[in-house]
């Protein structure tokens, strides 16, 4: 057998399966902007050896060969992927499920998606070379170009994400619309993000945090008394703040506009692929056990939302 060729830098103590130092053991909690390895664009992990005779054949067959199927993710990713003193996220939760069901192993490669490059450079350097076989924690809509540039497609996706209104003041859990913004409720949204549109709409008094972590957190500290944050971020909710209970507020109700899908990504050469993954994920969604998963994270199951991406398709 030989490696595939590619040259992969390793990182020490950063791989899967391998528990990390305490210098590496870094979790979202950590701030990766100020990580010099990260914001470098590092890419660890080599990928496992292949036989010469399943190096060239469709990635499915190559998978089933070897018994492994290898997935690229971003390491600062949580609640999707992440990697502290082993990988976890509900992304890598499920391809573990997949491949046990399978007899396989799980491998993954991760792989800066934050530096200069952006998704272009992490899906050229990695899924786009064979380096893995699919690409985790991805949404629908926003990564068409660099998709498209790769060779790449978006498998069916897994589950839906919208947009709650959370507090830890079970209070306010069953308060008005009308009721927050009359009473000039101290609320928070998030930058670069539609938050700050939906919430000027209500005419809701708000302020504007960095990303959903940070709105989180002024939440718990006081300074906010409920935030508009991704489903998936409730998941921060209860990892930063255990003891507590986040409540969604009803009167919110999500705009479909601003709904979004979790998805993967394959080479579009991967059909055989991409379709197993499919029916898999699908079968998952059936039987409860994709719910039963994110409710570990704290997260709400929402069946895929069709997106307006997905409906301009159809008319076509």
């Amino acid at each position: 057998m030989k490696p595939l060729s590619v040259a992969l830098p390793l990182i020490a103590g950063l791989f899967a399966g391998v528990p990390a130092t305490a210098a590496f053991a870094q979790s979202t909690l950590a701030d990766p902007f100020k990580d010099a390895r990260y914001m470098s664009g590092y890419r660890e992990v080599a990928p496992s050896a292949v036989p010469e005779e399943l190096q060239d054949v469709e990635a499915l067959t190559r998978i089933r060969g070897t018994k492994r199927i290898t997935a690229c993710g971003d390491p600062y990713a949580f609640p999707s992927t992440e990697i502290t003193d082993e990988a976890r996220g509900y992304d890598v939760d499920l391809v573990k499920l997949v491949a046990g069901k399978e007899g396989w192993e799980a491998q993954f490669v991760w792989v800066n998606t934050a530096s200069r490059g952006g998704m272009n450079r992490a899906f050229r350097t990695t899924i786009a070379k064979g380096v893995c076989d699919v690409f985790l924690g991805l949404g629908t809509g926003g990564n068409d170009g660099p998709l498209k540039k790769s060779k790449l497609t978006l498998i069916e996706p897994t589950f839906g994400v919208r947009y709650v209104l959370v507090t830890f003041d079970a209070a306010l859990k069953s308060t008005s619309l009308a009721e927050l913004a009359k009473n000039r409720t101290p609320t928070a949204g998030t930058y670069f993000s539609p938050t700050e549109k939906l919430l000027s709409a209500e005419g809701l008094n708000y302020e504007s945090f960095p990303e959903a972590r940070r709105a989180i957190q002024a939440m718990a500290e006081g300074k906010v008394a409920a935030a508009l944050i991704p489903s998936t971020s409730l998941a921060e909710s209860r990892r930063q703040f255990p003891a507590r209970t986040v409540y969604v507020i009803d009167s919110y109700v999500p705009q479909d506009a601003y709904n979004w899908n979790n998805a993967w990504a394959v080479q579009q050469k991967d059909a055989e692929l991409r379709a197993f993954l499919e029916e898999r994920l699908s079968a998952l969604a059936a039987s409860g056990e994709l719910q039963a998963l994110l409710d570990r994270y704290g997260i709400p199951y929402f069946p895929p939302f069709k997106t307006a991406q997905a409906a301009a398709t159809e008319r076509k």
